[in-house]
């Protein structure tokens, strides 16, 4: 359970297996183990084929991101029984443990202020990345994990270290386009841009001439948030938190975005 609370601190997905109910001869009548995203694991529920089975069960619901109860006949003559010979039944408790967005908001303005109160409410972490120290203060964001600032705010980000957990909402003062060629080095799992659709037009069309390739620019959230008809600041911030949850929660696409997509081809073509 230390290593649990160990991997929660840390914001990692995994799933604990518990033995709930066993009856008759079992491997083991208590037990847990801890399985990890790559299949390894912590801990037991009792060896043997079964466990392999929780492990393959317990993967399936990290990828669902579900909890879920599996049971085993442990008697390989028994109708749906697994090929061992203890003879009894197990019951695991599968428990998912999904990690929190992280967030990376890129702009230390209006909108940006506006994130972070959400952040506080939501106990997301974030970080905040920008050009100018007068607004990118802990005062101003006082639960930020970290701050980023450097009158090169590319280098501000570089050194946010970006990576597969990161979710990077992008609304400097600006700087959009060079925050964008800089983020899409990384391998984010979201990267939102603040902008009309005319500006993105423009922005992802000076990122092609200097070599982004659609592929990348298609993984881009832009215009940003879903389509709420939001206008205020509050409005805006929750548009957006809305859409980070939906895509880290089902990995689905925004129509807007697609749209977007669709329009820059047609108008390049032309």
């Amino acid at each position: 359970m230390e290593r649990v609370a160990e991997l929660v601190r840390h914001n990692e997905t995994f799933a604990l297996a518990m033995i709930i109910e066993s009856k008759g001869s079992t491997p083991r009548h208590v037990g847990k183990m801890i399985v990890n995203r790559d299949g390894t694991s912590e801990g037991t529920v009792g060896g043997g084929l079964a466990e392999l089975y929780v492990i393959e069960e317990a993967l399936k619901a990290i990828e669902k991101g579900q909890s879920t109860i599996v049971q085993y006949k442990l008697n390989k003559n028994a109708k749906d029984g697994i090929s061992m010979h203890c003879g009894g039944t197990l019951s695991v408790f599968i428990e998912v443990y999904t990690n929190r967005p992280e967030m990376v908001i890129v702009g230390a303005g209006h909108v940006a202020y506006g994130l972070a109160k959400q952040f506080d409410f939501l106990q997301y972490p974030y970080r905040v990345v920008d050009d100018r120290p007068d607004y990118c203060t802990h005062e101003r964001f006082p639960n930020a994990e970290q701050i980023y600032v450097d009158e090169n705010i590319e280098y501000a980000l570089t050194n946010a270290h970006l990576d597969e957990k990161s979710h990077v909402i992008i609304c400097t003062k600006d700087g959009d386009d060079r925050v964008l060629k800089k983020a899409l080095e990384y391998p984010c799992a979201y990267i939102g841009m603040i902008a009309s659709k005319r500006k993105v037009l423009q922005i992802f069309k000076k990122l092609k001439e200097e070599g982004c390739l659609d592929e990348q620019l298609e993984q881009v959230y832009t215009p940003i948030g879903l389509d709420i008809g939001a206008e205020t600041v509050e409005e805006i911030t929750i548009s957006i938190i809305a859409e980070i949850i939906k895509v880290s929660r089902a990995g689905n696409k925004s129509s807007d975005r697609e749209k977007l997509i669709h329009a820059e081809k047609e108008s390049s073509s032309v």
